[in-house]
């Protein structure tokens, strides 16, 4: 018994310097990622890359990397190279997955942070999410489709567990599968989408998206915010012989970062939404299916009420080193060893995907035939016109759908 404590002992102490040893290696590369979010949000995407490029960057956070990198590769339209980015964070993940295990016993007497990062499931959802997204903007149909099965699958009840449900990956499925002529899976996605959604009408047929009826209460059961009427519509000039389509995928906003506390959220609310106009004809407004934000704070407290049991009992644990050591007739020896397991080395794991955007839209609207350039109103939520970008490149078409991204990052909103 006293040979297997102090082989535990040995252990923690060693794990501790080696932590240690390891965050201080890694306060470059932190430095970096920060910086290179920092470069982003400012509109400085090369900036970006470059920094995300050349860094050094730790074993531990490679996915987070390549997730944050890819994010901003597709910003800059380089959906190539933000694909081979994602999809490589999606096989590291899959490895790490596999050898989970072995590197649980480092966490009980560590912290969460010496894990490879691997992100909540809502950002691995969004991994594929924003792969298909790629594959859509380059018109590759049937890798798109991979990823939307992808996308069913962690979201999967089973798979996802008490973790949130997620439209806007639900709504990018549907559209994959709709455009390979499988229009009965892409209507459960649709339908699927819908049920999440309380301000929204998703039609499972069709895809197309309206503002829902309020309730007969004029209440927002899910929020308890007042229902919220929605800005006035400019008049449509659209000629009712218009048979083709435009969906466009809207990123706006900038998501919390890692160390944020934002507590409660409202349910799927956004200051801003877009208009879209082709040759200055007004086609259709943008809908907001999911929130970062929101998502994180269901995460944090799905994972709250999930990990105090584990976190109390690896702080016993390191409060039993630090009273073996104590044992040896060394009290300040015990004391510093408390100060290191549990003053300095028991943080919480506050790594996230911060070069996701808050919030996540979609607009399907009548388009003219061969349309390949539109106009974005980006509007805040009384109406009034904040931005206004015109989109020249990246517009793909299927048959009578065409399908377009936009990512709006000027000035962190």
């Amino acid at each position: 018994m006293a040979t297997a404590r102090m082989r535990m002992i040995a252990a923690g102490s060693r794990g501790a310097l080696m932590v240690c040893l390891g965050f201080l290696l890694s306060g470059c590369a932190t430095h970096n990622l920060n910086s290179a979010r920092s470069a982003f949000y400012a509109g400085q995407l090369e900036d970006a890359e470059e920094t995300l490029v050349t860094s050094r960057i730790p074993k531990r956070d490679r996915v987070l990397f390549l997730m944050e990198r890819g994010t901003v590769r597709q910003a800059m339209g380089d959906y190539e190279g933000s694909s081979r980015d994602f999809i490589k964070a999606y096989d590291l993940l899959v490895e790490l997955e596999t050898r989970s295990i072995s590197r649980g016993a480092g966490t009980l007497v560590i912290n969460d942070n010496i894990r490879a990062f691997v992100g909540a499931p809502f950002e691995r959802t969004l991994l594929h999410a924003l792969t298909a997204q790629n594959h859509l903007s380059q018109g590759h149909w049937d890798n798109a489709a991979v990823e939307a099965r992808r996308i069913i699958q962690s979201l999967d009840e089973e798979h996802r567990r008490n973790f949130p449900d997620e439209p806007y990956s639900r709504y990018i499925a549907g559209l994959a599968l709709e455009l390979i002529d499988d229009p009965s899976n892409a209507a459960l996605q649709y339908r699927r989408a819908n049920e999440l959604l309380s301000r929204v009408e998703i039609d499972s047929d069709t895809g197309r998206l309206a503002h829902a009826p309020p309730p007969k209460n004029d209440e927002d059961e899910e929020s308890s915010n007042p229902w919220p009427e929605p800005p006035p519509e400019p008049e449509r000039a659209t000629p009712k012989d218009w048979t083709d389509e435009l969906v466009v995928f809207l990123q706006l906003g900038r998501s919390p970062r890692g160390g944020s506390s934002i507590g409660s959220t409202a349910y799927r609310t956004s200051p801003y939404y877009a208009e879209i106009y082709a040759d200055g004809k007004y086609l259709g407004r943008s809908y907001l299916l999911s929130d970062t934000a929101w998502l994180k704070a269901e995460t944090e407290r799905v994972r709250a009420l999930r990990d105090a049991a584990r976190v109390v009992g690896r702080v016993a644990i390191k409060e039993g080193i630090a009273i073996a050591v104590e044992s040896k007739n060394n009290e300040f020896a015990g004391d510093l060893t408390r100060l290191i397991l549990i003053g300095l080395l028991e943080q919480p794991d506050v790594r996230r995907w911060e070069t996701l955007p808050r919030w996540l839209h979609v607009a399907r609207v009548p388009a003219p035939p061969g349309l390949d350039s539109y106009t974005i109103k980006l509007k805040g939520a009384g109406g009034n016109t904040i931005r206004t970008y015109d989109v020249h490149q990246g517009v793909q078409r299927r048959r009578n759908v065409a399908v377009s991204f936009f990512r709006d990052t000027p000035g962190g909103r």
